[in-house]
C-alpha cells in the first residue's frame, strides 16, 4: 500500500546499491547500516566516516573532500526529489475562499505534483484531482486538518497520472467523475482507477447546498480537459489547460491523447465567459482572470509564431531556439514540438 513515505527496506537496498556502485568496502564500516535507517540516514553514516577515513583508509585530504562534496550533491538531490513529490511530509493546505481550500503542488518541471482543490460542504467534501498514488494518505490527512467531513466526490481535470494517481484508493470511498475522453484514455492506458461517472459536455455536483460544475470546452492539453467551476466562489480549476513551470505558463500538448495547440485559445475563450476572478492552475501559483487572459494570448501567439515559421521552412532547431528565447519554453514544453509543427503545417 502506497503511503507517500519511503519504505525502510527499499531505502536500505538503495543505500546498499550506492555502497556497491561507488566502491565502498562494506568491511570497513565500523557498524552495518541498520534496517531502521532510511536512505538519508545511511548516507549520513557514510558522510561521518569520511571525516575519519574509516571507509577510505589512506585517502588523502583532497580525495576525502571530493567524496564529501559528492555526498552533499547526492543527499541534496534525494531531498529535492522526495520533497517534490510530497513524500514524507505534511501537505500544505490553505484556504482560498470561504470553504474552498487548495493543497498546493509544485511547478519545478521535474516530478511535479498538481494543485488539488478541496471544497467543504455540510454533507461532505468535493475534491478536484488527487495527484500521485503515494499522495493518497497525505491528501486525506490534509483534508482532515480542515474538516471532519468525508471525501464524497473526486473530479479529475484530465487523465494524466499526476492528477489521477490516487483514484484507485478513492474508488472505495468516493464517486469519481471525469470527461468521457479522459476515462477512455485511462482505460486504453490500463491506468488504475478510471472514474465510475463520465460526461461529454457538462455535469454538476450538488452537495450540502453547494454546486460544482464540470464543463468541457474543447481540446487543448488533451482532448479530455475540463474546467471545474465553483460558481459561488467565482473560482475555476483548469488542470493543465493552464500550468506553470518555474513560474512560467506555456502549453504542453499531448498529441497522443488528442491535444491540439490550434484549438487551445478557443477552449480558453469559452472558459473566460464564466464569472471568475480566481484561477487554480494544474501546477503553479494561484492566478487571476487577468492571468488567464495573458495565458490565453500567449498560447495564441505561440501557435501563430510556430505556424508562420513552419510555412517559412524553418527547421526544428530554429523554431526551438525562438520558443526558448521569446517564450521561455522549458524542456517539458519542447517535448511536443514535432507534433506542433506537424499540426500547424497547413
Amino acid at each position: 500500500m502506497a503511503t507517500g513515505r519511503e519504505d525502510d527496506g527499499a531505502s536500505t537496498m538503495r543505500a546498499s546499491t550506492l555502497i556497491t556502485k561507488y566502491g565502498i568496502n562494506r568491511n570497513r564500516l565500523s557498524t552495518p547500516v541498520p534496517a531502521r535507517f532510511g536512505l538519508r540516514s545511511a548516507l549520513k553514516k557514510i558522510w561521518d566516516r569520511t571525516r575519519t577515513s574509516v571507509i577510505f583508509p589512506g585517502m588523502n585530504r583532497i580525495a576525502v573532500n571530493l567524496s564529501r562534496a559528492f555526498l552533499i550533491l547526492l543527499i541534496g538531490w534525494i531531498a529535492y526529489t522526495q520533497t517534490s513529490q510530497g513524500q514524507g511530509t505534511d501537505l500544505n493546505i490553505k484556504k482560498l475562499k470561504n470553504d474552498l481550500y487548495v493543497i498546493e503542488g509544485t511547478s519545478n518541471g521535474s516530478g511535479d505534483v498538481g494543485n488539488v482543490a478541496v471544497y467543504v460542504t455540510s454533507e461532505g467534501v468535493i475534491l478536484v484531482d488527487d495527484r500521485f498514488a503515494q499522495d493518497h494518505d497525505l491528501i486525506v490527512a490534509a483534508v482532515k486538518r480542515v474538516t471532519s467531513q468525508p471525501i464524497r466526490y473526486v473530479i479529475n481535470t484530465h487523465h494524466h497520472g499526476d492528477h489521477t494517481g490516487s483514484n484507485l484508493r478513492f474508488l472505495a470511498t468516493s464517486e469519481l467523475i471525469a470527461h468521457a475522453n479522459a476515462r477512455k484514455h485511462m482505460l486504453e492506458g490500463n491506468m488504475p482507477g478510471p472514474p465510475q461517472i463520465a460526461f461529454t459536455d457538462q455535469t454538476s455536483v450538488f452537495l450540502g447546498g453547494k454546486e460544482v460544475r464540470a464543463i468541457y470546452y474543447g481540446r487543448g492539453h488533451t482532448d479530455g480537459d475540463i474546467a471545474v467551476y465553483f460558481p459561488a466562489e467565482h473560482v475555476v480549476h483548469l488542470g493543465d489547460l493552464m500550468a506553470g513551470t518555474r513560474g512560467v505558463t506555456n502549453p504542453v500538448v499531448d498529441y497522443k491523447n488528442g491535444g491540439r495547440l490550434r484549438d487551445w485559445p478557443a477552449t480558453l475563450d469559452g472558459i473566460l465567459k464564466l464569472d471568475i476572478d480566481t484561477v487554480i492552475p494544474g501546477h503553479g501559483e494561484i492566478s487571476t482572470r487577468e492571468g488567464l487572459v495573458a495565458h490565453r494570448n500567449k498560447i495564441a501567439s505561440v501557435r501563430d509564431q510556430i505556424s508562420g515559421l513552419v510555412r517559412d521552412g524553418k527547421s526544428k532547431d530554429e523554431i526551438g531556439k525562438l520558443l526558448v528565447s521569446k517564450f521561455d519554453f522549458k524542456p517539458i514544453n519542447m517535448g511536443g514540438l514535432d507534433g506542433m509543427m506537424a499540426e500547424l503545417k497547413n
